[in-house]
């Protein structure tokens, strides 16, 4: 994928080199009570993780999980992308943002990036959303998306999320 630009992001699919921030997004507190604790805890795990999650994803799919940076400066603030689940019939938006990064927009401006590769050069015709319940700034984030609530699904661990769609 040509790395996508926004007003202050560049959002490149992530690579092995990457290791040493996803462990250390991956293991943040916010991380872990927002998304999930991935169990993510080495340098090894990180590159494990990488392998075979976002970067076998961009094989199998075409899509995943992307990497974000500040574009004047390079300092990675986050991921963001698609993620394919057997649980669901459409690839589903979401992102993770360092917590030094918090409230800035970033999380919107890098989604809305990411739904119009989905658009327009993927060509995807539905992008879902998950989010847990309680997870009101991802809530805002997905309806700032143009997605809204639709019931719930239970994913593969049995954990019961919302789910976002398209309006029409």
């Amino acid at each position: 994928m040509k790395p996508l630009t926004t007003d202050r992001l560049t959002i490149r699919e992530l690579t092995m080199d990457d290791a040493p921030f996803y462990l250390k997004l991956l293991n943040e507190q916010a991380f872990i009570e927002g998304i999930h604790d991935k169990g993510v805890r080495t340098l090894e795990q990180a590159r494990h993780h990488l392998e075979t999650g976002p970067i076998a994803s961009y094989r199998q799919h075409g899509y995943g999980m992307y990497h974000l940076s500040l574009t004047q400066s390079g300092a990675d603030v986050g991921i963001a992308g698609l993620v394919k689940r057997d649980e669901l019939p459409y690839p589903d938006i979401g992102y993770a943002i360092s917590e030094a990064y918090f409230g800035l927009g970033l999380a919107t401006e890098a989604c809305q990036a990411v739904m119009r590769h989905a658009r327009e050069t993927l060509v995807l015709p539905t992008v879902v959303g998950i989010v847990s319940e309680h997870n009101l700034a991802s809530r805002r984030v997905l309806q700032k998306l143009g997605l809204e609530a639709d019931g719930t699904v239970e994913l593969n661990a049995g954990e019961q999320v919302m789910l976002y769609r398209e309006t029409q």
